[in-house]
């Protein structure tokens, strides 16, 4: 049969068959080689930065899925990277803000959905708390960011984020899990 319609796998990575076999709601196995495909949690880290007024840095998204919604510093763990290292990346990346892994510390871990091809994929959120004395001059990237915001941790407008493991990794922070 072929690939159920709400599956990434179209071919078959070994043989480039395309009937499948379906195990379950996360296996996929090829009729025709028996190579297994997984839809798997990806791994992502999220960046809850706070400065010495208790303000959190959050991004305003300038791509889909979420386009102009909020959301904070994040993205997809690279190989080799720690939780730590993708949220310094991240937050470098988008925002210009530059810390060291070291500054990460974690807060919690949060099942999301992410809108990537046409799939929604599911992922493992990686939450961490940084803190910095003062945002300083930033210089956000527009491809990733359409503005930035400097928002009272407690007055965060947690219903207009993109996702909702951001809005609640906001919440926790709030619940007094700070670095």
């Amino acid at each position: 049969m072929p690939a159920p319609e709400n599956s990434p796998f179209k071919f078959c990575s070994d043989c480039g068959g395309s009937a499948w076999i379906t195990k379950g709601g996360h296996e996929l196995v090829c009729a025709a080689c028996g190579h297994r495909h997984f839809i798997a949690p990806i791994a992502a880290a999220v960046a809850v930065v706070l400065d010495a007024r208790d303000r959190v840095l959050v991004i305003r998204r300038a791509h889909e899925p979420g386009l102009g919604k909020l959301g904070l510093p994040g993205g997809v763990i690279e190989p080799e990277e720690t939780g730590e290292m993708a949220a310094a990346r991240e937050t470098r990346e988008e925002t210009g803000l530059d810390l060291p892994p070291e500054a990460f510390r974690y807060l919690c871990s949060l099942n999301n959905r992410y809108l990537f091809q046409d799939f929604l994929w599911p992922t493992i959120d990686l939450c961490y708390m940084a803190r910095v004395q003062d945002f300083g001059e930033l210089a956000h990237d527009p491809a990733e960011v359409m503005e930035m915001l400097f928002c009272p941790l407690n007055d965060a407008p947690l219903e207009d984020f993109a996702f909702w493991s951001n809005a609640e990794a906001v919440r926790r922070a709030r619940m007094g899990m700070a670095v």
